[in-house]
C-alpha cells in the first residue's frame, strides 16, 4: 500500500513520546556509545536512528523497484535554517545511512543553493516548507542545475529523485493569508479557500512539464470538510489523476477509506481552479505574491509568513526532542 515516507521533527517527536520504553531502551544504547557530553550530539544520534529504522523497512520495495519507490525523507535541522553548510553537512551523512534516504530541504534563502549541490552528488531531495510558486521554481530549477552536473559524471549514484513539497492547508491556514480573510470580512468560505493550493500545485506542475524540469510536485496537510451531510479531502479530490505524490497520515488514509467507500472518483487533474474563485484572492497580498513566479526574490524566502510559522513549530518540536534525548546524558 505504501510506497514511501516521510518524517519531519513534530512526527519524530511523537515517535519518542508514542512509544517511550522501546526508545527509552534505544537512547540508553545510543548514550553508552555516545563519547561526547553535548545534548545535541545525542539528539543527532538518536534521529538519525530514526531515519535509518524507517529507512530500512522500506529498504525492500526500493530495492524490488530498482529505486524508484521505497524512500523516506529525512530532514535537516530547521534550526539551521539560514546555514547552508550546516545544512548541507547533515543532509550528507542523512544521505549516508541508506541508499533510499530522500533529504528534506528548507525552502529557505539558504536551502535554495543546497538542492542544486545535493543533486549534483545525485543525492534524493524533499522540499519542504515551500508554500509559493516563486520557492517551488527556484526549488525545481537549482535541482535541475544540479542533476545535469550529477550525469555528465561517469558513476550515478543509485535511485535518484526529486519531489517538491506543497504543503496545502499550511498555506491557507496562514495568518497572513485565512487571517487577513477573517479581519477584512472577505466573501471567501473555507471551501473556496483550498482553491488557492490547487491553483499553486497546477501551475508549477504545469511549468515543470514545460520547462522540462526533472521534479515532481507532492501534496501534504490535507484538510477535512463536510458539505451536505459527506466528509471529503478537497485536497485529494482536486488532485485525482494527476503526476504527483501525495503524503497522507494514518487518519487521512482510514477517512478516506471510511468516507469515500460510496463515492465515485473521478480524475480532476485536468480541471482548472476557479478564476471567480482565484480573483477572490487576489485582495490578499500574500496570494498575490505566493501566487506569481516572481512575487517573492530568494532573498525573500526567509520572510514569507507560512515559512516563519512552521518554523516555529518544527524548531520548537526539535528542541522539546533535544530536552528529552539530553536527559539521559
Amino acid at each position: 500500500i505504501f510506497k514511501g515516507c516521510t518524517t519531519n521533527p513534530p512526527l519524530s517527536w511523537a515517535v519518542l513520546k508514542t512509544r517511550k520504553e522501546e526508545w527509552a531502551n534505544i537512547i540508553k544504547e545510543k548514550r553508552k556509545a555516545y563519547k561526547g557530553r553535548s545534548k545535541y550530539g545525542l539528539f543527532r544520534e538518536v534521529y538519525f536512528e530514526v531515519v535509518k529504522r524507517g529507512a530500512e523497512k522500506l529498504l525492500p520495495i526500493f530495492e524490488a523497484s530498482e529505486g524508484k519507490l521505497g524512500h523516506i525523507s529525512g530532514q535537516v535541522d530547521m534550526q539551521q535554517m539560514r546555514n547552508e553548510a550546516a545544512m548541507k553537512e547533515m543532509a550528507e551523512e542523512l544521505a549516508a545511512l541508506s541508499p533510499n534516504v530522500m533529504v528534506k530541504i528548507p525552502g529557505s534563502s539558504q536551502g535554495i543553493p543546497v538542492f542544486k549541490y545535493l543533486a549534483s552528488k545525485g543525492i534524493a531531495t524533499n522540499a519542504t516548507c515551500v508554500f509559493t510558486v516563486p520557492q517551488i521554481m527556484a526549488v525545481a530549477h537549482s535541482v535541475a542545475e544540479g542533476r545535469k552536473l550529477h550525469l555528465k559524471e561517469k558513476k550515478q549514484r543509485h535511485g535518484w529523485r526529486a519531489v517538491c513539497t506543497m504543503m496545502t492547508g499550511r498555506l491557507e491556514d496562514s495568518k497572513a493569508f485565512r487571517g487577513v480573510i477573517d479581519k477584512e470580512n472577505l466573501a471567501i468560505d473555507p471551501l473556496e479557500l483550498r482553491v488557492s493550493s490547487e491553483a499553486v500545485v497546477k501551475k508549477c506542475a504545469r511549468l515543470f512539464k514545460e520547462r522540462q524540469l526533472p521534479i515532481k510536485m507532492l501534496t501534504c496537510s490535507a484538510r477535512l470538510h463536510r458539505e451536505n451531510g459527506q466528509w471529503f479531502y478537497p485536497h485529494v479530490d482536486m488532485f485525482m489523476g494527476g503526476e504527483l505524490v501525495y503524503t497522507i497520515p494514518p487518519k487521512v488514509f482510514g477517512d478516506v477509506l471510511l468516507h469515500y467507500r460510496k463515492l465515485e472518483l473521478k480524475p480532476r487533474w485536468n480541471e482548472q481552479p476557479s478564476e471567480e474563485v482565484l480573483n477572490k484572492f487576489k485582495q490578499v497580498p500574500y496570494f498575490r505574491q505566493a501566487y506569481e513566479e516572481d512575487g517573492f526574490a530568494v532573498e525573500q524566502f526567509n520572510e514569507i509568513p507560512s515559512l516563519i510559522e512552521n518554523e516555529v513549530e518544527f524548531v520548537g518540536a526539535t528542541k522539546e526532542m533535544i530536552e528529552y534525548v539530553g536527559s539521559f546524558l
